[in-house]
């Protein structure tokens, strides 16, 4: 099998804030990190016991004919976030890069754009976490498994997990997820959704998830919690807190409600311009650079 080649866009080009501010408007520009250092720079400030781990997964990756060819920057990702206390671990990092879906290479706001659309998962941009911890943001209630196919929610989280694993500080600290289970019924869940969801959350995109919270779950969530959590492992249950609304200061950082998205009570930010500036700003910077 051939291997993939990946077309330079012009994220990977380096483009700037105003480059994005000038062609798209300040709607999708605030999805742009300002304050990003370089691949080179990043891969430069490595210790040597770091670099020795970036080195060695790529040169064993692509010694062999394996079907596809990694970024160079996924290198260092799969090292950054390997499973276990200790990062830049060659062997665990080793193990994910192995079970890595390749079609994770190729997805884009483009071919995902009708499920982004739905407004059911994506980023809403700096809102924080109080450990500073970006936050991706989820309406279960929209999802409904038996109109759409498992995977293609699974794709939507994988996209907005590699697209927040894209900054340097995510992907060194990880990242935070926010479930608001407002409206939420029996008709919205399935065990092989549920697994698979929980699956990707644990480790099948290499990026930490650090806080997931649960707003508002109905008042008999506890049946589902119980199918839930052996899904999941101990550490992980850790980081889960099932809260009401108004509990979100306790976890979020100051300020957040102007971040917020708006079908949450304390929320004012707009879900409809959001979701959009999301995918305006993602088609932008994925689309081939000149």
């Amino acid at each position: 099998m051939a291997s993939t080649t990946l077309t330079t866009t012009k994220q990977q080009a380096e483009i700037n804030y105003e480059d994005i501010k000038s062609e798209l408007g300040d709607g999708p520009a605030r999805f742009f990190n300002q304050n990003e250092r370089s691949f080179s720079k990043q891969l430069t400030s490595l210790t040597d016991e770091q670099r020795a781990c970036y080195d060695t997964l790529k040169k064993r990756w692509e010694e062999k004919e394996r079907g596809h060819s990694f970024p160079d920057n996924m290198y260092l990702r799969f090292a950054r976030n390997s499973p276990g206390k200790t990062k830049f671990k060659t062997e665990s990092a080793w193990k994910v890069m192995k079970k890595y879906d390749q079609r994770y290479l190729s997805m884009s706001a483009t071919k995902l754009e009708e499920q982004l659309m739905t407004k059911t998962l994506f980023l809403p941009p700096n809102l924080h976490s109080k450990d500073g911890h970006d936050v991706f943001y989820m309406r279960p209630s929209l999802y409904h498994p038996k109109q759409t196919p498992t995977q293609t929610i699974i794709d939507n989280l994988a996209y907005c997990m590699q697209s927040m694993s894209e900054t340097e500080k995510s992907e060194t600290e990880g990242i935070a997820f926010l479930a608001n289970m407002d409206s939420w019924t029996f008709d919205n869940f399935s065990v092989s959704y549920c697994m698979n969801f929980m699956m990707m959350l644990q480790g099948r995109i290499p990026v930490r998830v650090r806080l997931f919270l649960i707003v508002n779950p109905p008042s008999w969530f506890g049946k589902i919690w119980s199918i839930m959590k052996r899904m999941l492992t101990a550490d992980f249950r850790k980081k889960v807190h099932m809260i009401p609304g108004d509990r979100l200061s306790e976890f979020l950082e100051e300020g957040f409600e102007e971040y917020l998205p708006d079908d949450l009570a304390s929320g004012k930010a707009s879900i409809d311009d959001m979701v959009t500036d999301f995918v305006a700003y993602r088609k932008f910077i994925e689309s081939p650079s000149e």
